[in-house]
């Protein structure tokens, strides 16, 4: 080996390496993660998630304390969506200290995401329904639900039942022209949808449902 080929080797073996991308996502106060790109991943205020580049998809929740007697209250399950590539990133919500503040938060979701410079990132955030009462909830599979009907946060559903893709329906729902329809799925999706609707809409979807019924 010459000297010039050991110092050239030399020279490249103590360059840096680039770092890999990926986004780094601190979490703020009373932020909790529940699952993570549909599968289950919990975090807690102040820790810090590391995603790969693209588009990501969260339920997260909000835990605080709220009234004179400072009772620990957790907001409702919202699913956040943003795209990031190589970031460092900080999701927060807003100072909640009453019951009327958390309930405002929970119309608004009013969740708030900004880089290392303080600049705010484009997010979608939306809340995750919940079918009664549940006292444990499954975050992967309301997830998936929740992405196959379309909803404003969804990501796109990439699956294939018997070598048919997904399709999106003239109104706008994931199907799948092959397959036998998923009635689990059918009433999550109604009920996901009469909840996001206006009194005037439920009354129209109310009389087309008697109408059908004659």
């Amino acid at each position: 080996m010459t000297r010039f080929t050991r110092i050239a080797c030399l020279t490249i073996a103590l360059l840096p390496l680039p770092a890999l991308a990926e986004v780094q996502l601190t979490l703020g106060a009373c932020v909790n993660v529940q699952a993570v790109q549909g599968s289950e991943q919990t975090a807690s205020s102040g820790q810090r998630l590391t995603l790969a580049d693209g588009t990501q998809q969260l339920v997260v929740e909000c835990t605080t304390e709220v009234g004179r007697e400072e009772i620990r209250e957790t907001s409702d399950a919202f699913v956040i969506r943003f795209s990031a590539e190589d970031a460092e990133l900080k999701l927060s919500a807003p100072a909640i200290n009453t019951r009327n503040e958390m309930e405002s938060f929970n119309q608004q979701g009013n969740w708030q995401l900004i880089d290392g410079r303080g600049r705010a990132v484009a997010a979608t955030a939306d809340v995750l329904e919940k079918d009664g009462f549940q006292l444990v909830r499954d975050y992967p599979q309301e997830l998936g639900a929740y992405n196959r009907s379309g909803a404003v946060a969804a990501v796109a559903v990439q699956a294939q039942n018997a070598g048919a893709e997904l399709q999106m329906n003239p109104e706008g729902l994931l199907l799948d022209p092959q397959a036998n329809v998923d009635q689990e799925m059918v009433s999550r999706m109604l009920r996901y949808w009469y909840l996001k609707a206006d009194e005037q809409t439920r009354e129209e979807w109310d009389s087309w449902v008697d109408s059908s019924n004659r």
